[in-house]
């Protein structure tokens, strides 16, 4: 079967351009050249054929080696990259609207020809009318910015994100950098979920996620394996399931079983709120909340004491309640005496103005047992 012309097979092209298709776009390109081709806006990318891991080089230009360049092709640049494997790539971009658009064609060994850089210059121009994803990109990362601050998206526009799912927030907790790569672990994240999965990148060591799944516990390994967490690099919190226009919700219980999980047990990973217990409606202190004024005022008084003095105190209190306030078995459980445990407790009655007789003041120590040791491990009082 003979090839068809150059020209026909541009016309193709601006109309997959047109249907706003860029992996029917990308098909297309390498029926004809050969190669992969990637095109890449913001976090998103699209890569035909598709493998099971692009190489980073691809995310960084700074490793990137330059070659030869066409005269009569002034936006297309070739270049190569050595590192375990060699690639030859051309690359070409253009501005739209302040938002740049990468097109790639990657080979081995082979050389580029004088069509693979005619077809690139003008697919590259074509992605003009590919307005989807830039609009996607840009619309997904302020919808759940707002939502991990609190604020219910106004509108979700249909087909953008999945219809309901679970809100996760991954939290760094090391030094290790693992969440600025986030070209290459944009690409990982799209390529496995694709439309069941939408992410932001809050900063560095924050990165928002909503997906949709029917065994939530099988993506937490997915993106273990994806983003390369170890023991103690990075946490992830889960929200319940709910809809995309109560993504706040979802997001707002990720981030909370996040941040407690991050104060209570460094040896865990991954943190469900479902699982959280009391601390489901126990909220971490706000700035200016009445818990956080309690807190301060309770520590401020701990703090008279010496540093040992406060933590026998501090550990006396969480142990007291949690052995439902029973004199003798905390102090079976402390190796202590029980009437060291009647003075501790009387000590902390007096500091803060409480009496365990009355149910609503055991109630709130009961409270302050949970939060306290948290707030002083966060605010630096240990």
């Amino acid at each position: 079967m003979e090839m068809e012309s150059i020209t026909c097979f541009q016309y193709r092209l601006r109309n997959l351009a047109c249907d706003g298709d860029i992996l029917e776009l990308l098909k297309a390109l390498n029926e004809r050249c050969g190669g992969q081709w990637v095109y890449s806006v913001r976090q998103d990318y699209e890569v035909y054929p598709d493998t099971p891991e692009l190489s980073e080089a691809f995310f960084y230009p700074e490793w990137w080696k330059r070659g030869s360049v066409k005269a009569a092709f002034p936006g297309i640049q070739e270049f190569s990259w050595e590192g375990g494997s060699s690639f030859h790539f051309i690359h070409s971009s253009m501005t739209l609207g302040g938002e740049v658009r990468h097109l790639l064609q990657i080979r081995g060994e082979e050389k580029f020809t004088e069509e693979d850089h005619v077809l690139l210059d003008y697919a590259c121009l074509l992605s003009w009318y590919t307005r989807d994803l830039p609009a996607a990109s840009e619309g997904i990362s302020a919808i759940m910015r707002q939502s991990y601050e609190g604020i219910q998206p106004l509108a979700v526009p249909d087909g953008v994100f999945p219809e309901d799912g679970y809100g996760i927030v991954l939290l760094e907790r090391g030094d290790k950098g693992i969440l600025k790569q986030q070209g290459y672990l944009g690409y990982r994240l799209h390529r496995s979920f694709r439309k069941s999965l939408r992410y932001c990148f809050l900063d560095e060591t924050h990165l928002l996620l909503f997906v949709s799944t029917d065994n939530v516990m099988k993506v937490t390994e997915q993106l273990e394996g994806i983003i390369g967490i170890g023991d103690d690099d990075m946490i992830m919190g889960i929200s319940g399931r709910y809809r995309a226009s109560e993504m706040d919700q979802a997001l707002g219980e990720a981030r909370h079983a996040a941040e407690v999980g991050n104060l209570t047990d460094t040896d865990r990973r991954v943190f469900f709120h479902s699982e959280l217990g009391i601390f489901r409606i126990l909220e971490y202190p706000k700035p200016g909340s009445p818990v956080k004024r309690i807190l301060e005022q309770m520590t401020d008084k701990l703090m008279e004491y010496p540093k040992e003095k406060r933590d026998a105190l501090s550990d006396t209190m969480c142990c007291f309640v949690q052995n439902h306030f029973n004199f003798q078995k905390t102090a079976d459980a402390m190796y202590a005496h029980v009437n060291t445990i009647r003075y501790r407790i009387s000590l902390m009655e007096n500091l803060w103005g409480c009496d365990l007789q009355r149910e609503e003041d055991r109630l709130l120590f009961e409270v302050v047992s949970r939060l306290l040791p948290l707030w002083m491990k966060e605010t630096g009082y240990e």
